[in-house]
């Protein structure tokens, strides 16, 4: 499986990027703080407003105040949030894929086999010990890829794939992100860094995937990866059939992974100045 092999060199450490890392861990940490303070915030109004329905006649002045505040904060919490998942990200430096090790199956395995996830890949519940002969059987051909999914810069392993190439056309059959890192913008940094592998590193013309029409958060993350729909069908199951070519990648969709990288945003960068 030569074509498969990627480079698992690690980046040489430096002081200076010692610092970098401190500086982005830094920010995260005072993001963090800011976010805990909102959320006082907003469970102190939020009690305002219970506390008031069990009052004979509670000053409806001071609710509705305790109710504006509770949309204010709420509102703020989300912005909050969203930008705390965007400096993660960033701190990250990207999804690396490698091929799995069997040392990591266990853990992927109990991934697989949650409820809602497990019939994406298996039709009911499986043994380890079927999992970890699919596993070798996947491994022993030239066509299955089975992927490990990592965050590059600290080489975590948050996630599995596996892919299935037939002639020139990469199929996305089955891909996880553990519990604890999904909806927080890794699905679909996985999928943009998927396609860069397709293309780079297995040569294919298209990459496709199928998916449930019902699987709103998936149809997201594959739209914001640079996915079209194809086609649809409903013959066995209802499904939609995603993909993208080449020549949309090597355009403007995917070009550069700079380019697709999030970028940090003004009100960002006040997290990297000390608090007063």
């Amino acid at each position: 499986m030569n074509e498969t092999q990627i480079s698992e060199e690690r980046t040489e450490t430096r002081d200076d990027a010692n610092a970098d890392l401190q500086k982005w861990s830094d920010a995260i940490n005072n993001l963090l703080r800011i976010i805990e303070r909102s959320e006082r915030k907003l469970g102190y109004f939020q009690n305002r407003v219970k506390q008031a329905k069990f009052m004979d006649q509670p000053n409806q002045r001071k609710v509705r105040t305790a109710g504006a505040q509770i949309g204010v904060h709420s509102a703020q919490l989300e912005g909050l949030r969203n930008e705390l998942r965007q400096l993660e990200r960033l701190y990250s430096g990207g999804i690396h894929l490698r091929q799995t090790t069997e040392s990591e199956l266990r853990q992927i395995w109990g991934w697989i086999n949650r409820p809602g996830i497990r019939n994406l890949l298996y039709s009911a519940r499986v043994s380890f010990e079927m999992f970890l002969e699919d596993w070798h059987r996947w491994t022993a051909g030239t066509e299955t890829h089975a992927l490990a999914i990592e965050i590059r810069t600290s080489r975590l392993l948050i996630g599995f794939m596996l892919l299935q190439r037939d002639a020139d056309t990469v199929a996305i059959k089955f891909v996880i992100i553990r519990p604890d890192y999904r909806a927080r913008g890794y699905g679909t940094d996985t999928l943009i860094e998927t396609v860069r592998y397709a293309f780079e590193v297995l040569g294919a013309e298209q990459v496709t995937l199928q998916v449930s029409p019902d699987n709103g958060p998936a149809l997201i993350c594959f739209e914001n990866a640079g996915f079209q729909y194809l086609s649809y069908t409903d013959a066995t199951r209802q499904a939609y059939t995603m993909g993208i070519e080449r020549s949309e990648w090597a355009g403007d969709t995917v070009e550069d992974e700079q380019d697709v990288a999030p970028q940090l945003s003004a009100p960002l960068k006040l997290f990297f100045e000390p608090e007063e």
